[in-house]
């Protein structure tokens, strides 16, 4: 669908241009997420930063895509533990909604599915490889700086 110059983005569809698609694309293959999701995550930060080239534009996306993994489970995190604390005598009812909510929807997998904390653990073992992907991606960039070269830069005496 991007491929078109067409997206649709909460509900509202988008014209692109094919450097922002090639962008999109290329990120969603390299970060293993989808198109579409990874083309609303570029698409915000290209809005929120009008004037950020698209090397820093890719390097935001990049790290936004990963902020938003990270407040993902920091709520499911704060889930569990309301979870956890609902077996408690005193505990309030919100604590006991929250316990029931993680039973019935994060937990069990429906016939067939997945389900999302199964997912979200696949996840986690995966983090490794997809960490030492991102340091060897690092050590190998290429570099924009250019070292002098013989006597060009040297200071006059």
């Amino acid at each position: 669908m991007i491929v078109s110059g067409r997206i649709t983005i909460n509900g509202r569809s988008f014209a692109v241009n094919a450097d922002f698609a090639q962008e999109a694309i290329f990120l969603a293959h390299q970060l293993k997420s989808s198109e579409k999701y990874i083309a609303s995550i570029l698409h915000s930060v290209m809005t929120e930063n009008p004037n950020i080239g698209p090397v820093g534009c890719m390097e935001a996306t990049v790290v936004e895509f990963h902020q938003r993994r990270r407040h993902l489970v920091d709520c499911l995190r704060y889930i569990f533990e309301a979870a956890e604390l609902a077996e408690l005598s005193d505990a309030p009812r919100l604590y006991k909604r929250l316990e029931a909510f993680a039973r019935q929807e994060l937990v069990p997998p429906t016939k067939g599915d997945v389900s999302l904390a199964l997912r979200i653990f696949r996840e986690l073992e995966n983090l490794g490889n997809t960490v030492a992907r991102a340091q060897q991606t690092r050590q190998c960039a290429v570099s924009n700086t250019i070292a002098p070269s013989g006597e060009e830069n040297l200071p006059c005496c």
